[in-house]
């Protein structure tokens, strides 16, 4: 039996086109499932458990089949057997059938395996002096696990992996990854004990696997917004914004996805993140070589200016307005669109002395500059900017300084050209700020000869 299923095994190992289907046809997979009851016999259970993890590496239908054929629970048993090894293989079969879908995630979940697996993402195994890390006929280099970025199902297990804490940490925290993903999310009482063991993880882990893994479930449970307050209270805010200053970025990139989450929370949350220090971090994020973590930046930013008055002045404290005006200016689209949106949410969320300290910098001018964008959301996001500019820039008294600056900047002659927008929302938003700040009359003073007004006192940082 054992020598069979090491052959059997084997071709499933092949890198590129195992026959994972041929397999499933020729009736073998309920032999592997019961081949996992060999408790007493760890190194065919141990077999049969590597030969399932690769038929789940395959296809969702392949993974079906194991399901059918009643691999979770005997899996989730044998993550608690005494061989390492096989523990650690049983994992590995688990997180690709975790990432499959939530249906098979929340399948996992509901047979017990968080408790299970809680102590293995801690534990501090090592091999005992003296004694083989694993069965004789194992490699004896063990085999790095690299996940899918973001989690998901892994490649097939080509190698073995030898028991030590590192490995097994790995793949604890990568299977506990995949089990707090994918919309709509886990039911919360499976995963919650899984948050006070990550924040530790966060705080005390060096490894760069564990770490990005780590962050991943945590981005993945501050979804939806009420899911936030439970990571904040377990302190994972300082933790996170530590690593956003990691050295490698498949650690920055979640631990920034999950800062942006809780950006986007309470008002209380929000400031919990800046009076963590965030905004330092996030700063230097925005001049990284990796475009994804620009972007991401941003989006957060965006996240931030959106919520109060304090907070929009944090975040222009704290210097970035001008990398973003640069940022608007040059970057590609993709990110170009998030710093947009960052700007547009200070100049409509900020005081009117923020405002106007923003016109200082030039934002009126790069807003101008956006009126031609193709993205009618977006054109309606700088419009609506505008607006709150121009409302900043009028006391009722004299002339709008503000509207002077958007006519110096040609955007008098582009908002007049998005009346004829063919989205109703723009033209209308058009029209109104036409009316509302350039309908003036022939005796009022011409805009290009009145003096610019000051913010005394506005300061970015």
């Amino acid at each position: 039996q054992l020598e069979a299923c090491i052959r059997l095994r084997k071709l499933l190992s092949i890198e590129r086109n195992p026959p994972i289907a041929e397999i499933i046809e020729a009736g073998v997979v309920p032999r592997l499932v019961q081949f996992l009851h060999c408790f007493d016999d760890p190194m065919l259970a141990f077999e049969a458990a590597w030969a399932v993890t690769n038929v789940a590496s395959g296809t969702s239908e392949h993974t079906r089949v194991l399901l059918d054929n009643g691999a979770v629970p005997v899996l989730v048993q044998l993550a608690l057997h005494e061989d390492s090894n096989l523990r650690e293989q049983s994992m590995w079969a688990l997180g690709n059938i975790a990432g499959d879908s939530p249906r098979c995630r929340d399948l996992v979940l509901s047979y017990g395996v968080v408790p299970r697996l809680l102590p293995q993402c801690e534990s501090c195994e090592q091999p005992r002096a003296g004694t083989s890390a694993g069965p004789s006929h194992l490699s004896s280099h063990p085999h790095v696990y690299q996940p899918p970025p973001g989690g998901g199902q892994a490649s097939l297990v080509t190698q073995p992996l030898l028991s030590a804490a590192p490995t097994m940490q790995r793949n604890a925290t990568w299977l506990l990854s995949n089990l707090c993903r994918g919309k709509p999310p886990p039911r919360w009482a499976l995963v919650e004990p899984t948050v006070p063991v990550l924040v530790r993880l966060l705080q005390r882990q060096t490894d760069d696997e564990v770490l990005t893994d780590a962050c991943w479930a945590i981005s993945y449970l501050s979804e939806p917004p009420e899911r936030i307050a439970p990571l904040v209270e377990a302190g994972a805010i300082l933790p996170l914004v530590a690593l956003l200053s990691h050295t490698m970025p498949s650690v920055q990139t979640p631990a920034l996805r999950a800062v942006g989450n809780i950006a986007a929370g309470t008002a209380a949350q929000a400031a919990a993140l800046i009076a963590g220090g965030a905004l330092g971090p996030l700063q230097r994020l925005l001049s990284t070589g990796k475009k994804e973590l620009r972007k991401e930046a941003a989006w957060m930013l965006s996240n931030l200016t959106a919520g109060d008055r304090e907070q929009v002045a944090a975040v222009c404290a704290a210097g970035v307005v001008p990398k973003l005006l640069d940022m608007a200016a040059h970057e590609e689209y993709e990110i170009k669109k998030e710093v947009v949106y960052a700007l547009c949410n200070a100049c409509c969320f900020g005081s009117a002395q923020i405002a106007c300290g923003l016109a200082q910098l030039g934002i009126v001018v790069r807003l101008c500059d956006l009126l031609e964008l193709p993205d009618a959301s977006l054109l309606l996001a700088v419009l609506e900017a505008l607006e709150a500019l121009l409302r900043a820039g009028g006391d009722g008294f004299g002339i709008n300084p503000h509207a002077r600056l958007v006519d110096e900047a040609g955007g008098c002659e582009k908002i007049e050209a998005l009346q004829m927008h063919e989205n109703p929302e723009v033209f209308e938003k058009a029209q109104a700020l036409l009316e509302a700040f350039f309908g003036a009359d022939e005796d009022e003073e011409d805009p290009l000869t009145a003096p610019l007004a000051t913010a005394e006192g506005f300061s970015f940082g």
